[in-house]
């Protein structure tokens, strides 16, 4: 089991790590998806600000959640803990930079902060 939820975290961490290129628009996720522009907490800052947020916060817990994730297959006790932090923070990221839509919440990084907290439940019962 270990291995394979190792593997899986290591993939859901490059599913996160797409919205970085989505927020300094390298691609789109889907076409016409403005994210993360029109934030509505983050709303008063310029879409700029939002998008270096949302790049920096959501690809260093990508980067921190694959460290983990080695780590956690190592058997070593910090990369369940990196895993549980970095999934954590994306989580709070994604919260932050949601539209306040519930039409946009795939959009927006909402299945993956299901996901997240599905992970963290997981990580926390098993060891």
């Amino acid at each position: 089991m270990r291995i394979a939820l190792g593997i899986f975290i290591i993939f859901h961490a490059l599913v996160h790590a797409m919205y970085v290129g989505q927020a300094l628009r390298w691609f789109e996720l889907r076409p016409g998806m403005p994210w993360p522009d029109g934030s509505a907490v983050l709303g008063s800052l310029s879409d700029g600000a939002v998008r270096a947020f949302a790049a920096i916060s959501i690809g260093a817990c990508s980067i921190a959640m694959i460290a983990g994730a080695a780590g956690y297959l190592a058997g070593a006790e910090w990369g369940t803990w990196t895993v549980v932090g970095s999934a954590t923070l994306v989580s709070v990221a994604h919260a932050l930079l949601w539209s306040g839509k519930w039409s946009q919440f795939g959009d927006h990084g909402g299945y993956g902060v299901a996901i997240n907290v599905a992970l963290v439940a997981v990580l926390l019962a098993t060891r």
